[in-house]
């Protein structure tokens, strides 16, 4: 059964969440009151949470955690793991591994490689590559130790120079021998720019998807661009797809109409009564 989840922000505001960090606890409750089962955490310093405290509040909202984002500390810190700054990248690295030392406390829910593997660096793309290769493989070693997966999420060139397209994913992966503890992040919005024909990026990447967010073309709620949600929903379905699918969108036009809209906007194209 896919759980059905929603960005919050834990500790510093993100725009890909209609909850401010500050309401944390009010968003927990909001997803639980309204059919939620997951919830996707944004946190910038995973060794500064109290571990035992959320774990509590998670289960007091009968919420599991679908994914830790990672992200936020490119924004705030700069680090990245493909930085031609050796001290920058293992910053990076460190992050990283708190993150996963807390998915083995939260119920080893996959750390996403977004950002945090670099953006729009100028600096010359295969060496760019080689630093984010070796700095990812001593995070996945770290985290297959601790029975973690780590998930690569490809974003659009706007975005980054690095994996864009679905097929950018999975040849990375084939580069490092297709390890057991890392997968992909599907988002819709970046495949809708970057793939071409989502269905088939989808089907393409049957197996390696351990996560999926809906976000439609326009980077609002799902309905309101140009995507097939149901189409994209029964693919993952057919391809054997069971794990979670988040909301992770732009507040657009404004975070309160997406608070007033977000719930009505997924479980339109994912039954509620029986969201596999």
């Amino acid at each position: 059964m896919n759980k059905i989840s929603q960005t919050v922000p834990l500790q510093y505001d993100t725009v890909f969440s209609p909850f401010s960090a500050g309401e944390f606890s009010y968003a927990l409750g909001f997803l639980k009151d309204n059919g939620f089962t997951g919830v996707e955490i944004a946190i910038a310093y995973p060794t500064e949470v109290n571990e035992l405290a959320l774990s509590k509040e998670l289960e007091r909202n009968d919420l599991a955690v679908t994914t830790l984002s990672t992200g936020q500390i490119y924004g705030l810190k700069g680090f990245f793991l493909s930085s031609p700054d050796e001290s920058i990248r293992r910053q990076a690295i460190q992050t990283i591994n708190g993150h996963v030392e807390l998915s083995a406390m939260l119920g080893y829910p996959p750390v996403t490689i977004g950002l945090i593997r670099g953006k729009l660096e100028s600096e010359d793309i295969d060496k760019l590559y080689d630093s984010f290769r070796a700095s990812l493989i001593e995070c996945l070693e770290f985290a297959y130790k601790r029975n973690v997966i780590l998930q690569l999420e490809p974003i659009c060139r706007n975005e980054t120079v690095l994996i864009n397209s679905t097929s950018d994913a999975l040849d990375f992966l084939d580069s490092l021998g297709n390890p057991g503890n890392l997968g992909i992040l599907y988002d819709t919005y970046h495949s809708s720019i970057e793939d071409g024909d989502m269905i088939s990026a989808i089907k393409k990447a049957a197996g390696k998807i351990t996560n999926v967010h809906f976000s439609d073309s326009n980077r609002g709620l799902p309905g309101e661009g140009s995507i097939d949600f149901r189409k994209v929903y029964e693919t993952l379905k057919n391809t054997g797809y069971k794990g979670a699918i988040a909301l992770e969108t732009l507040s657009i036009p404004s975070a309160d109409y997406v608070r007033k809209n977000f719930v009505k906007s997924i479980f339109k194209f994912i039954p509620k009564e029986n969201p596999a």
